[in-house]
């Protein structure tokens, strides 16, 4: 009735999809602009990274964003003061930006963390940028595109390079690329789509009746998805709407081949042209509602009842679900009337092509008669595509997917160069408390955190506000030159203490030499200059210098183990406690520096006294003048001196065992954490801008900067993650702070939520998809077990291209398989493969009165070449995603074209088959047995 409706109102059905693909693209908002302002964010809002920025942000009274974006200049050489005014320039631009930029941090211009911002051989600077917008979404990508706006008006100095990088603008620069490709991929696609229909069919017309049904069905998708999307009522991606794209037009197409491939059929065995369409429709249309349903049901119910987490799978499986049910719908309204149109024209007359079908009665003939044997080879050969996918590495790398030339690439490259490992990815600790974290007590706490984290394998650096320069490995924390920071400090401290007198002794040498000089003066005023009446003063002065000098010896040696310590540390002037002791060990050398200029002054107006006594004929007033200007000269040295002996650094020289204690007791409470336990070193005006970089203002939390080794996204930065959450957690257990969280945010941790996250969509995805297919065949073909053996071949079919594209990429190509190629892949093969494979199975059903094996050389005969013919083209059309440059986009493009081609050779014909005959006993259960088949003898089956 309907295929006959069709027929008659074929021209009418073609005027309707007409109006509707121009009504509805008229009146809906154009979908590209929809997509551009809807992206999604890379990563759902409720994973424990995302709410943990949130957290985060809370907590240091900021806005929260996961954004994180680093402003990148490089140099082939070192950055002179053209490029420090530069970069200067551009970060007063960035923070005038209070849109999109919410946060500039300047390490650069923090003393004692600028070595991490700058490059050890100097060509290299970052700053970071906290960014507007979650990773992903169109408010991210908003911001990065104004970032770097800003950076392009500002011209650079000649030779510098300036990048916007980060987490954020690499998926921003993936799905630009995509988008940039999109229309280059699909009208190749379309191309070689419409080459092979060619090649296949031998008709320019015949090949365009799968083609316009496709694109009409797809131009009157668009605007539904635009319309539902901006309302919104869906969420879409440019990632998305691709894949989506490419599984419509190969299921479609599928569709189409299908259809054409019955109604030749017919037309062949003599039917006209309205009959040959009436019975192509009705054998063929269950199978397309079947696939539509297949692809629909469990990726709509995947989106719509938002089982599936991650965006980019949600978005895809009801893009995908649209685009398939409308180019279902197409095939079965407008792809007949196209039919009917071409057959009263006398057009699309089936090509002659009986020795293809002889060559597939034969292939039906050898599965039917030996099964066994040939299920055997084709399930080793199923076997061999599997041998790729264990233990093969899946691969988190966004960097890796995207091209080499973004923006955000050319950054890390810069980056990578010149720093070690992730300078630009560092995991970010933040632990809040119930209590103000800036006192002694609590960076006690903190830099045994740090140090705990330093102790994980592959961590390279922390930075804390214990270590604002950075731990960079815990031999440098825990000692120098074999000595561990509180031992060394706490036996200095006796040793200081034990020779306390020392520095009494000093101050009272230089007293007697006031004496001497007083005595000296004297003298000269009183007018008695001879040899024997200066003397006396001579020998005084004499004596206080030669006790200034000892002295001053004695505290070189005390401060001469101190001394080496601190040298041996390379970063001791932003380590904490090495700092505090350098500090002493400078006032030490100052001291001893300024004994020895004040005793050779003494000593040099000593001589001056008595040559001036000795010197014959010279005057009174002559020789009081020469004395007197030495005298106060050496007078001012003695005064300044006695201060500066007075004014020890950074405590009073009594109190400085007890000082050195206190940092010596802070440091063995975790081996090697070096901190700033001192409140001076906590107030020092000097250090406030870096401390604040790791407090907030009422001081309630703290951030520790973790840096990796190896792959930040992937599995090393993901267990990574899990490490540091159980080191800290483990640390400041007992600690004795009021702890009230502890969160973690930054690559790793985002990619340890996505592999959790994706391994459930997939599974879910996987068993609702299969529950649907399984139940769908079963009632097609009103058997349990036929439908497992549908079910089986689709699932055979995608392990398979899976498999040829593990050996193809990581085995020859040497890249991991992108973790979104097998939920999106699985999307795709179920879509397109389905239809084949339950079209052969229905098939072998409606010839089953002449028993199993007959039917299975009869279908073989009947459609082996059209099965295969359609799977083969459109899987040939799906490796046209492989020219992306996007990895990903290519890896499910050639996953996809590899599994559809392997189901159409080896699995649907010859394991679907196979199957059915070694199951033959059971395979019609509960409805018949094949033991109640009067079976045809092979030979005799051709009909």
């Amino acid at each position: 009735m309907i295929p006959r409706l069709i027929y008659r109102f074929a021209l009418l059905i073609v005027g309707v999809w007409a109006f509707a693909a121009v009504a509805g693209n008229s009146m809906a908002p154009p979908l590209e602009r929809v997509v551009a302002d809807m992206d999604q964010p890379f990563l759902p809002p409720g994973t424990a990274t995302a709410m943990a920025v949130q957290r985060s942000a809370a907590a240091f009274g900021q806005t929260p964003t996961d954004n994180i974006g680093y402003l990148v200049l490089e140099r082939d050489g070192r950055l002179g003061d053209q490029d420090r005014a530069y970069y200067d320039q551009l970060v007063t631009a960035l923070r005038a930006d209070h849109k999109y930029v919410y946060e500039v941090t300047d390490w650069w211009r923090m003393p004692a963390a600028g070595n991490t911002a700058v490059s050890r051989d100097g060509h290299v600077v970052t700053a970071t940028l906290s960014l507007d917008g979650v990773t992903g979404s169109t408010e991210a990508v908003d911001s990065i595109t104004e970032a770097r706006a800003v950076v392009a008006g500002i011209h650079p100095p000649d030779g510098l390079h300036v990048y916007i990088t980060g987490a954020g603008a690499t998926i921003m620069d993936e799905f630009a690329e995509i988008d940039r490709q999109t229309q280059v991929i699909t009208a190749v696609t379309l191309g070689v789509l419409l080459v092979f229909l060619i090649i296949l069919y031998r008709s320019l017309i015949t090949a365009l009746v799968p083609l316009v049904s496709v694109l009409s069905g797809l131009t009157v998708a668009k605007p539904i998805i635009s319309d539902l999307a901006s309302r919104p009522v869906i969420n879409v991606s440019l990632f998305s709407l691709s894949i989506a794209v490419a599984v419509a037009v190969g299921a479609g197409t599928g569709f189409a081949i299908f259809l054409i491939g019955r109604y030749h059929e017919q037309r062949r065995n003599g039917f006209v042209p309205v009959d040959a369409l009436a019975d192509a429709y009705r054998s063929v249309a269950p199978t397309i509602i079947g696939s539509v349903l297949i692809v629909v049901a469990p990726l709509g119910a995947l989106a719509w009842l938002s089982l599936a987490r991650i965006s980019m799978l949600a978005t895809t499986g009801i893009l995908c679900a649209i685009g398939v049910l409308a180019v279902g719908l197409a095939t079965l309204t407008l792809t007949p009337a196209l039919i009917a149109l071409a057959g009263r024209a006398g057009l699309m007359k089936p090509p002659q092509r009986e020795r293809l079908r002889r060559n597939w009665r034969r292939v039906g003939t050898r599965v039917a008669r030996w099964p066994a044997p040939i299920l055997v080879a084709s399930s080793v050969f199923v076997l061999i595509m599997l041998l790729g996918l264990p233990g093969v590495p899946i691969g988190w790398d966004e960097t890796a997917s995207t091209p080499s030339n973004t923006e955000a690439n050319r950054g890390y490259r810069a980056v990578n160069q010149h720093f070690d490992a992730n300078h630009v990815q560092p995991d970010v600790v933040t632990i809040e408390a119930d209590e103000d974290l800036r006192n002694p007590a609590a960076l006690t706490v903190i830099g045994r955190v740090t140090g705990a984290i330093m102790g994980i394998s592959g961590v390279r650096m922390v930075q804390s506000a214990s270590h604002p320069g950075g731990m960079v490995s815990k031999q440098a924390s825990l000692s120098a030159t074999g000595g561990n920071v509180g031992d060394r400090l706490d036996q200095f401290s006796d040793r200081l203490d034990a020779k306390q007198s020392t520095f009494a002794d000093l101050d009272a040498a230089v007293r007697e030499l006031g004496s001497g000089l007083d005595l000296i003066q004297a003298g000269a005023q009183a007018g008695s200059y001879a040899i024997g009446g200066v003397s006396l003063a001579v020998r005084l002065t004499q004596q206080a210098t030669d006790k200034i000098r000892a002295r001053a010896a004695d505290v070189a040696e005390i401060f001469d183990p101190l001394r080496k310590f601190v040298g041996a540390i390379s970063d001791c002037r932003t380590t904490p406690v090495c700092s505090s002791a350098q500090e002493a060990v400078d006032w030490a050398n100052a001291v001893v520096g300024g004994a020895g200029k004040l005793a050779d002054a003494a000593d040099q107006l000593a001589k001056s006294a008595v040559d001036a006594a000795a010197a014959p004929g010279v005057t009174l007033p002559a020789v009081v003048a020469t004395v007197s200007t030495e005298m106060a000269q050496v007078r001012g040295m003695a005064a300044q001196f006695r201060e500066l002996l007075g004014s020890a650094r950074p405590v009073p020289t009594q109190e400085l065992p007890d000082y050195l204690h206190q940092l010596a007791g802070a440091a063995q409470g975790n081996p090697g954490s070096n901190l700033y336990a001192s409140r001076r070193i906590l107030t020092d005006p000097g250090m406030r801008p870096t401390l604040d970089q790791f407090f907030p203002p009422n001081g309630r939390a703290t951030r520790i900067f973790v840096y990796g080794q190896g792959l930040e996204w992937g599995d090393e930065g993901a267990a990574r993650a899990r490490s540091i959450e159980a080191a800290v957690t483990e640390t400041l257990r007992g600690s004795g702070l009021k702890v009230t969280a502890v969160e973690l945010t930054g690559v790793g941790p985002a990619t340890r939520d996505l592999q959790d996250i994706v391994g459930g969509d997939l599974a879910l995805m996987v068993f609702i998809t299969l529950g649907v297919i399984l139940f769908i065949a079963a009632l097609l073909l009103r058997s349990p077990i036929a439908g497992f053996v549908v079910l089986a071949t689709i699932l055979a079919s995608y392990v398979c291209g899976l498999g040829a594209s593990v050996l193809l990429f990581h085995r020859l190509l040497h890249h991991d398989l992108h973790w979104s190629v097998p939920p999106i892949a699985f999307v795709s093969m179920v879509g397109i493969a389905s239809g084949g494979n339950l079209l052969f199975a229905l098939r072998i059903r409606e010839e089953l009165a002449a028993g199993l094996r007959t039917s299975i050389i009869r279908a073989s005969a009947a459609t082996g070449m059209v099965v295969t013919a359609g799977g083969v083209v459109v899987g040939l059309t799906m490796l046209a995603l492989g020219i992306s440059s996007v990895l990903s986009v290519a890896q499910i493009g050639v996953t996809v074209g590899l599994g559809l081609v392997l189901n159409a050779l080896v699995v649907r014909a010859f394991v679907l088959p196979a199957m059915m005959v070694v199951l033959d006993r059971w395979l019609w259960w509960p409805r018949r047995s094949a033991a109640d088949e009067e079976e045809l003898e092979p030979a005799t089956a051709a009909r």
